[in-house]
């Protein structure tokens, strides 16, 4: 085993970090079957942008072995939930005793800014889900991505329409929807020239709201049940119209998406997992933004 030094990122090794990211995903990419293609200029910078806003409102450790960083950990603490944004370790030191305790001390450090429940976005990679479960994070349900051109265009029901999404109604949605109005992130995403916001309105008032990058579609929340139908029929009519093929990812929960995906011709791409401490906020209502904050 190797006695890793555990310590916080300084913001000059956030590219070194980036690095680490990249090329630990693409090894258990590739470990799991998936077919990788090229880190691209606009992948390292997607996610060095991802990074740093992590790096300033959430936790980031890393392992340093030998003068190198060779492991990190990621973490957000929004009203009480930690989410772990990240967990990687190169794969020249897997298997060696960096990953536990690194994570661990991602974990307490939540536990320090008052986190009550715990999750993660996990891949089917089994020792990462074997050390989630251990810390008590148990599945609770799939998330399936979808993508592609979009065959058939979803209904719309008649009296759902979109505007400008302020910031503050952004907010008091989550709110109800995810258990935490997240304020920090929503700005983030409303100041990023790449991310579109759009409020979704019936009869005159706020039922709902959804963001989209170039196709990408996500985070999309909803407040009523009865709603769905309106909200991400709209997201995926205006994300289509944008770009010649979209995505989106549908926690299992949210079978109105993963039916109008199918129907609108959308072929199914992946499978990852959510694994909770406990169940929070309203999980049918919502479709994540990615790994990064879900």
């Amino acid at each position: 085993m190797i006695n890793a030094l555990i310590r916080n990122v300084t913001p000059g090794e956030l590219a070194q970090v980036v690095d680490l990211y990249l090329t630990a995903r693409n090894d258990m990419l590739i470990r799991n079957g998936a077919q990788v293609g090229p880190v691209t200029a606009e992948d390292r910078a997607g996610n060095t942008a991802g990074y740093q806003h992590i790096l300033q409102t959430g936790i980031m450790r890393v392992a340093e072995v030998d003068g190198q960083v060779s492991g990190v950990a990621l973490a957000i603490v929004r009203d009480g939930h930690w989410f772990l944004s990240g967990f990687w370790v190169h794969p020249a030191m897997q298997g060696q005793g960096i990953g536990g305790p690194l994570l661990r001390t991602v974990w307490e450090e939540g536990a320090a800014r008052g986190a009550r429940t715990y999750s993660v976005w996990a891949s089917s990679d089994k020792t990462a889900l074997a050390s989630y479960m251990k810390l008590g994070m148990l599945p609770w349900y799939q998330l399936v991505k979808f993508g592609g051109p979009v065959a058939a265009k979803p209904r719309v029901p008649v009296g759902y329409e979109t505007e400008d999404l302020p910031l503050s109604t952004a907010v008091a949605i989550d709110e109800r929807v995810r258990g935490t109005g997240r304020e920090m992130d929503h700005l983030w995403w409303q100041l990023s020239p790449e991310m579109r916001g759009s409020l979704v309105t019936y009869d005159g008032r706020p039922v709902g709201y959804f963001y989209r990058r170039g196709g990408a579609i996500g985070p999309v929340a909803w407040l009523e049940p009865a709603d769905a139908e309106g909200v991400l029929g709209l997201a995926v009519r205006q994300a289509a119209a944008e770009a010649g093929e979209i995505s989106l990812i549908a926690p299992g929960a949210v079978q109105t998406a993963i039916r109008m995906a199918l129907g609108a011709g959308l072929k199914l791409t992946g499978f990852s997992h959510f694994l909770t401490t406990a169940p929070a906020g309203m999980p049918d209502r919502y479709l994540p933004s990615g790994p990064l904050l879900y």
